[in-house]
């Protein structure tokens, strides 16, 4: 398989792929997220989170979805 197949692929399975140097920024939003660190959370991070269905709110308190959780340790 080549490289850009690969990366295609990766893509694919990678929400965050398409944000480019900004998934990096988002992937650490997901890890603050999962560790309970929500007082350091970017709110414009968070909402573009939940959109793509990685993190949803409960009683105020962000949650990583079972997709975030998997998108959180990629790469």
């Amino acid at each position: 398989m080549g490289l850009k197949a690969k990366n295609s692929m990766e893509n694919d399975l990678d929400p965050l792929a398409q944000f480019g140097l900004d998934a990096i920024d988002l992937r650490w939003t997901l890890k603050d997220i999962a560790v309970q660190r929500s007082m350091m959370i970017n709110q414009q991070h968070l909402a573009q989170l939940i959109e793509l269905g990685l993190v949803e709110m409960r009683e105020d308190v962000p949650y990583l979805t079972v997709a975030g959780q998997n998108t959180v340790w990629l790469a």
